[in-house]
């Protein structure tokens, strides 16, 4: 989705929404937090599926049994690489160009253990690394905070990613959409111990959204970009196929966070 520095424009999430029985009442598990973050250090045992999808009502939540998360930048991943099992557009891309900058994706990023330079997008409060060495983390950051998170990352040739958060160690925020807009909206979220990213299987209010996060407990969640192009994604089958969740991939698509099981 094309977003400017300066403003949003036409922005999209594909959204999570209660599971089951609206009246049941989930409770995650607690996961330590420190310093308004959240980490999980994942191991996949061999026996789970690559991705596990829940399908409930308004959302698919796909859970993927990753070794290693990575931010894939100018290029999407090949169906052909058998060890990436998901990837989705992650954070903003300001510009329509015909050529690949770093300083073209919303907020300073980790990518492959190097730290870039992205533009500065108004709404970003949010942070998301992974290293093998500290696992996976959620930190409520506005820009001048996001620095150290990233860097620590990098040093540990991790990955990091800005984006707006929604939900942080269970604190709902406003979001950057009035409560009436009705869009498909995504995420990457904390469930319990475990990280997932969510998608609405059809269109819904953004008020409804949020709530639908709430009543499954959400203790983290963070954007993920959307828009017709930015929201071609796709995730591996256990027999090794691939399942296509959009089906037109984007030109200026710039950045995805990528899941590895290897």
């Amino acid at each position: 989705m094309r977003i400017l520095s300066s403003s949003l424009s036409a922005l999209t999430l594909v959204c999570m929404i209660s599971c089951g029985n609206e009246n049941a009442k989930k409770t995650p598990a607690e996961v330590s937090v420190a310093s308004m973050s959240a980490s999980v250090v994942t191991k996949t045992p061999a026996e789970k599926k690559l991705v596990e999808v829940v399908q409930c009502d308004s959302l698919t939540v796909y859970y993927p049994n990753f070794t290693r998360i990575d931010l894939v930048t100018e290029k999407m991943p090949d169906k052909s690489e058998k060890n990436v099992i998901f990837c989705c557009a992650a954070s903003f891309t300001g510009e329509r160009l015909s050529e690949f900058k770093h300083s073209n994706i919303g907020g300073d990023h980790v990518s492959g253990g190097q730290y870039y330079k992205g533009y500065k997008c108004g709404p970003y409060n949010g942070v998301f690394t992974w290293s093998k060495a500290s696992g996976w983390h959620f930190f409520n950051n506005a820009y001048k905070n996001a620095v150290a998170p990233l860097q620590k990352s990098a040093k540990e040739g991790g990955m990091g990613v800005c984006q707006t958060m929604l939900f942080s160690n269970g604190t709902r925020f406003k979001g950057c959409f009035k409560p009436e807009t009705v869009n498909r909206y995504r995420a990457l979220c904390q469930i319990g111990n475990r990280l997932c990213i969510v998608d609405c299987a059809r269109p819904l209010p953004f008020g409804h959204f949020l709530d639908g996060l709430e009543k499954l407990g959400v203790k983290n969640a963070q954007y993920c970009d959307m828009g017709t192009g930015w929201n071609y994604s796709w995730y591996r089958q256990d027999d090794g196929t691939v399942k296509e969740l959009f089906p037109t991939p984007g030109r200026y698509t710039t950045n995805w966070i990528t899941f590895y099981y290897e």
